[in-house]
Order: structure tokens, then sequence, then C-alpha cells
């Protein structure tokens, strides 16, 4: 199909906002695009494909949306997220390329700003996602293809500075995609349709990439302080009813307070007071949701090592926005 009957497609779409930038408000579910919104504690289901899992820092305000257009080769999503830590990301023989579809700039990647770039996984990458607040990501997903530029790509992730008429022209064609799945779900019917919007997607992907002026995987300076925190956290989750003392966690580590502190704050932005507590709280409400049937807060809050129940409540109502005992009544009557 001719590459001009696509663009003829795209001009009876929606328009998008004036800043060129894609929002859930041009899209509605329709034959070709899937339209689903989560909860913090069912958006798990939909990053199992990378072998990722989100923990989150808040449950804020933010709607947790995600549309899906299935191509023939290609998955592309739009999906719009919650503050969070994210992990992973294990992608076996396959690429993901996120694109930031918002101006926000405090995400980081193993304590690496990412800023507006483009963020590349491939295969198998051992990450630490600083997320303090929700983004508007594109996700294109795609088996790994045996040619260039993506053959020349390491396995772990990769942080593209393309050009700005590239990185433009790329939110021009996902925008467009996504708007003609919402609004001209017929168009991708036809085989040859679906080929052309396909491969207008991978030109434009395939731009970026020979555009960036580093090909070559990104090697934090903050490899150790990834090590760091990965030890903290495995002393911190052997038992969940012990606090350690920050003093305690840096000589178990084999580190100086300072030094944790300073990992801690790079990798997960915050102290690792505050992240212990972040852990324990997104335990506790795992538990409280899928725990055995006669469990109760107070149980679930010691074990966890919350010995001050009443400030147990209101650390875990400001995280979640409702009281520990409103999510197990709530996963009770789920059961019932």
């Amino acid at each position: 199909m001719d590459q001009g009957l696509f663009d003829t497609a795209g001009d009876g779409a929606q328009r998008t906002a004036l800043d060129g930038l894609l929002s859930f408000q041009g899209l509605k579910p329709s034959a070709a695009l899937e339209l689903q919104s989560y909860d913090i504690d069912h958006f798990g289901e939909s990053e199992r494909y990378a072998g990722a899992s989100s923990m989150p820092l808040s449950a804020g305000a933010t709607a947790i949306k995600r549309a899906r257009l299935s191509l023939p080769v290609l998955t592309l999503s739009l999906v719009k997220t919650f503050p969070r830590i994210i992990r992973g990301y294990d992608l076996a023989h396959a690429i993901a390329v996120a694109v930031p579809m918002d101006h926000v700039t405090s995400t980081r990647i193993n304590g690496q700003s990412i800023g507006s770039s483009i963020l590349v996984l491939k295969g198998r990458s051992d990450c630490l996602v600083y997320e303090p607040a929700g983004r508007l990501w594109a996700v294109a997903y795609f088996s790994l293809p045996e040619r260039e530029p993506w053959s020349q790509l390491d396995d772990g992730y990769h942080l593209l500075s393309p050009a700005s008429d590239v990185l433009a022209s790329l939110h021009r064609s996902i925008s467009t995609t996504l708007e003609t799945a919402a609004h001209d779900p017929d168009f991708l019917n036809e085989p040859t349709s679906r080929t052309a919007v396909e491969q207008s997607l991978f030109v434009t992907m395939d731009a970026a990439i020979r555009s960036n002026a580093n090909r070559g995987p990104m090697h934090s300076t903050t490899d150790s302080y990834q090590r760091i925190v990965a030890e903290m956290e495995r002393l911190i989750r052997h038992d969940l009813a012990i606090w350690h003392k920050t003093t305690e966690l840096a000589e178990r580590v084999g580190v100086s307070v300072r030094t944790l502190q300073s990992a801690t704050q790079a990798i997960c932005g915050m102290s690792p007071h505050r992240y212990s507590r972040v852990l324990r709280l997104w335990s506790v409400r795992k538990q409280l949701r899928t725990g055995p049937a006669r469990r109760s807060v107070k149980a679930c809050a010691i074990g966890h090592g919350f010995w001050h129940l009443s400030e147990f409540a209101a650390s875990y109502r400001a995280a979640f926005g409702e009281l520990p005992s409103e999510t197990l009544h709530r996963s009770k009557r789920e059961v019932i």
C-alpha cells in the first residue's frame, strides 16, 4: 500500500494537542484499539509481558490507563502511569521502545536521568526505574529484527536523544497511528493498511536510532550504587518484622552511612529509611489483599515491623488513599 494512503487516513483522525503530543482525550475504544483502566493493585497485569513489576510510591489521583493496538509484528501501547518504582526487565529476544509523550523529566533509570530521551530496552535488563510522577509513555514492543540498526544494539538499556525533527516525526507517527485505530478502525482491517502503518512506525524508530550519536549500551556511573541498594533491599526483605537502623544497614552492606544514603537517593530518589517504609507498606497491601482468610490488619502490620498501629494506619492512608481496614474488607468481599 502506498504510504500516502496512510497519511490520508491520518488526516481524518482527531487532531492532537497544541504541543503535538497525544493524550487519552483523543482516543476511544474500537475494534482496533483496546482501551483499559487499572488501579495500582492490578496494573501489574499489563506489564508482565516485559518481565517488569511496579511498586507504587503513592496512590495519587492519576487515572491509570492503557491503550493497545496490535499490528502484524509490533504492539503499540499508550500508557498513563502513576508514581512508582519499576524493576525488570526480561525481554527475551524482544525489544521495547518507550517514547515520552509528556514533558516530565524527573524519571531515572539506574540512577541516570532519562529526561526527554527515548528509552530502548533489549533482552534482559537489570534496571530500577524511579518515576516520582505519573507519566504518559508510548511503548512499541516487537521481536528482535535481524537487521540494522536493531541487530547492532547490545542487551540492556539505551537512552536515545535523536534530532528534534526526528523526534517530532516519531511523535506524529505514534499519534496518527493510535488516533486512526480509535476513529477509523475499518482502515486497519485491511492487511495492506496494517502493514503500511507498521512500516511507518519502524521507519521513524529506525531514524531515531540512526540519528543518535551514541548507539552503545548506557553504562551508568552508579553501577556500584545499584549493588549497594540491591544488598540493602535483600537485608530488609530477609525479615520485614525488623527495622534496621541506617547505621546497621550500612555496616552490614559494607559501606559508610553517607555512601548508603547517597546510593539510595541516587537510585531510588529517597532515603534508606523511606525506601524501607515504601517496601513494607506495599508488602502489607499485597498481604491484606491476597493473604490467608484469617489475616488481620494488626497481624500484617506487626509482621512488617509496624508496632505503632495508629502511625501505621496514617502512613498507609497517605500512601494508598484508604485505611488498611478498608483494603482488607474489600478484598474479603471480592472473595465472597
